[in-house]
C-alpha cells in the first residue's frame, strides 16, 4: 500500500510514540507509517539520541521530539514521571493537542499498523465514536521461518477460549501466555483529537486523572486496521525486556501486568545465568512447533501476513542494517547500562545472545 492522496473530505491521521530503541527499529516505524498513509509521524525520544534525531529530521512528515521537551509543565510539580507509561501518556497527550490531524494512533516502537484499506477511508465513516480499537497480531516463529531480518515470522491472534483449551494445547508453556499471546491483548487506540482527551497507553480517557483501566469514552473495534506487535525484535531484545521488568522497582502501586507477563520476567530472572535455559524460554514464549502451527491454523489463530515493514524501511533508509545480527550489535551498545546491571545483579551474559540470524 502506498501513501494515499489526501483530499479535503478525508480526515488526516498520524501516529505518536515515545521510544528508546536502536535506530533501525525507530526508522522502520517511521518509514512504515508514512508509507501506509500517515500525514504526521511523531517520534518522542525518551533519552537523547542525536544520530537518530539527525537521521529523522530530514524525513518529510516526521516530527522529532524529546521526552518532556516542554519541561513537564502539566505534570505534578513539573517533574519527569518515573514510570515510562506515564511519560508515554504525557508526551502523546501533549502532541495530540498540537497536531494538524483529525485522528492520532498512540503506539510503541515495536508496533506497526496493518491496513486492509487506506485508514482515512474508515475514519471518514466513523461518527459518534471517540476512538477505534486496533486488535493485536503478535509476531511469532514457526519452524519454517527463513531469513535473517528483524521482521520475519508469522502472526498469532488472541485466543478467547484459551483458559479452557490453552493448557492442553501448550502444556506448561501456557503459563506464559495471555489468551494465547505473550504480550498485551488490550490493543491500541486511534483517537479523535481536538476533544481534550488524554491518550493513555491503550485507550484514551476524558481527563488526566480518570482511572486508567476504565473505558468510558465511546469506541468500536476497527474493521480495517490491526496492530502488528513485534514483542522483541530478536531473542536478545525480548530477554532484555524481561530483565528490565525484573530489575525495575517502582514506588506506589505496581504496574498492572497480567500474571502471564509477570511469569515471563520472573522466569527470565531465575534463568539469567543459564543461556540455554533463556533460549528455551524465548522459544517457549514466542515460538510454536509444527504440530502447534497446524492446530493454530485450524483454529484460524495464525496468519501468514505478507508483512510490508521491511520493504518500507529499506526503501526510505537503504543505508541501515535491518538484520537480526546487526540489530543485536546496536542493541548491545544502546542497552549497555541495562546489560551491565543485569550482569551484576542477575548474572546475565548478553553476549550469549549475539546473533547471526534466528537460532535456538
Amino acid at each position: 500500500m502506498t501513501k494515499s492522496d489526501e483530499s479535503p473530505e478525508l480526515p488526516r491521521w498520524g501516529v505518536v510514540g515515545t521510544m528508546d530503541e536502536p535506530v533501525p527499529l525507530v526508522a522502520a516505524w517511521v518509514a512504515h507509517h508514512l508509507a501506509i498513509g500517515a500525514s504526521e509521524v511523531h517520534v518522542v525520544f525518551d533519552r537523547p539520541d542525536p544520530p537518530a534525531e539527525r537521521l529523522l529530521r530530514g524525513v518529510a512528515g516526521c516530527f522529532v521530539h524529546r521526552s518532556g521537551e516542554d519541561g513537564w509543565v502539566r505534570h505534578w510539580n513539573a517533574q519527569r514521571p518515573s514510570r515510562h507509561q506515564a511519560r508515554q501518556k504525557y508526551n502523546a497527550t501533549r502532541i495530540a493537542n498540537e497536531v494538524d490531524v483529525a485522528w492520532m494512533v498512540h503506539c510503541d516502537a515495536d508496533e506497526f499498523i496493518h491496513l486492509e484499506r487506506p485508514f482515512e477511508w474508515e475514519l471518514a465513516k466513523t461518527h459518534e465514536k471517540a476512538w477505534l480499537r486496533l486488535e493485536v497480531l503478535e509476531r511469532t516463529f514457526v519452524p519454517d521461518v527463513t531469513g535473517n531480518d528483524i521482521f520475519q515470522g508469522v502472526f498469532r491472534k488472541r485466543w478467547d477460549a484459551f483458559s479452557e483449551e490453552g493448557e492442553a494445547f501448550y502444556g506448561a508453556r501456557a503459563q506464559f501466555l495471555n489468551r494465547g499471546v505473550s504480550g498485551h491483548i488490550a490493543g491500541k487506540a486511534c483517537t479523535r483529537v481536538g476533544q481534550g482527551y488524554v491518550l493513555g497507553v491503550h485507550h484514551p480517557t476524558e481527563h488526566w486523572d480518570a482511572p486508567g483501566g476504565t473505558v468510558t469514552l465511546p469506541y468500536r473495534p476497527s474493521y480495517n486496521a490491526r496492530l502488528m506487535h513485534f514483542d522483541g525484535l530478536t531473542p536478545l531484545h525480548y530477554i532484555l525486556k524481561m530483565m528490565r521488568r525484573a530489575l525495575t522497582q517502582v514506588q506506589g502501586d505496581p504496574v498492572p501486568y497480567a500474571e502471564p507477563r509477570v511469569a515471563q520476567f520472573r522466569e527470565a530472572a531465575a534463568r539469567a545465568r543459564d543461556p540455554q535455559a533463556l533460549w528455551d524460554q524465548w522459544y517457549a514464549v514466542q515460538g510454536v512447533t509444527e504440530a502447534e502451527e497446524v492446530g493454530l491454523l485450524k483454529r484460524h489463530l495464525l496468519e501468514r501476513i505478507a508483512c510490508p515493514v521491511l520493504g518500507h524501511a529499506r526503501a526510505l533508509f537503504p543505508e541501515l542494517d535491518f538484520t537480526s545480527a546487526g540489530f543485536d550489535r546496536l542493541l548491545m551498545e544502546h542497552e549497555a547500562a541495562l546489560i551491565g546491571r543485569a550482569r551484576e545483579e542477575l548474572g546475565f551474559d548478553a553476549r550469549a545472545f549475539a546473533m547471526d540470524g534466528i537460532a535456538g
